[in-house]
């Protein structure tokens, strides 16, 4: 009985640490750049780390060991669910597997030949329907969908992993906002230092 208790002290001290490393680390790394990101804004991504950081709680089994997750298999499953709760579950999931995967193993990523517009537009789609939808905090979601392409950034600093976008990347992310005139688009494309005009040309 005192070897469960101790171990159970010994994880909360563990979380305890890791939230207050993660939040020191996202807070200095936004400190000195345009991304302000609100409280509850950052809470939200200081527990996801930490949520995240027990790879139980993240990789998924298959008859070849530990994968990641599958985004498109999360959206299958968001689209598919039979009722309201179960879909913005699975697209709340889709919008922080997507940011984690794409901020922690882009190199992955570019090697099966997905490129980072993909999960900006699958995680940021995720967030902004949360946020449409009213679903919990929906500033938070607003705020996550908005700046994906820069916490993509950020998360990856913190993590020790140098995300960049190429021009390429930028484009593509551009081409899909002229295709849409999606509004979260535009605003993603602002986050990234690029501000287009209303005739589509990039300024």
């Amino acid at each position: 009985m005192w070897g469960k208790g101790m171990e159970r002290t010994t994880t909360l001290i563990a979380n305890n640490n890791l939230n207050e490393w993660f939040k020191y680390r996202l807070s200095d790394a936004t400190r000195n750049t345009s991304l302000a990101l609100s409280e509850d804004t950052l809470s939200y991504l200081v527990n996801l780390l930490v949520h995240y950081s027990d790879s139980r709680h993240f990789f998924e089994e298959s008859d070849h060991g530990l994968s990641l997750p599958s985004l498109a298999f999360i959206f299958r499953d968001a689209h598919e669910a039979k009722t309201t709760s179960q879909k913005l579950t699975k697209l709340r999931r889709l919008g922080d597997v997507s940011l984690f995967i794409g901020s922690l193993f882009p190199d992955k990523l570019m090697r099966a030949g997905i490129r980072k517009d993909y999960f900006i537009g699958m995680g940021g789609g995720a967030y902004s329907t949360l946020a449409e939808q009213n679903y919990c905090n929906p500033d938070v979601f607003n705020e996550l969908s908005v700046r994906f392409p820069r916490l993509l950034q950020i998360i990856g600093s913190v993590c020790q992993r140098k995300i960049q976008f190429d021009a390429e990347e930028i484009f593509a992310l551009h081409r899909r906002w002229q295709a849409t005139g999606d509004e979260t688009l535009k605003r993603q494309l602002y986050s990234l230092g690029i501000n287009v005009l209303q005739t589509g040309r990039i300024q």
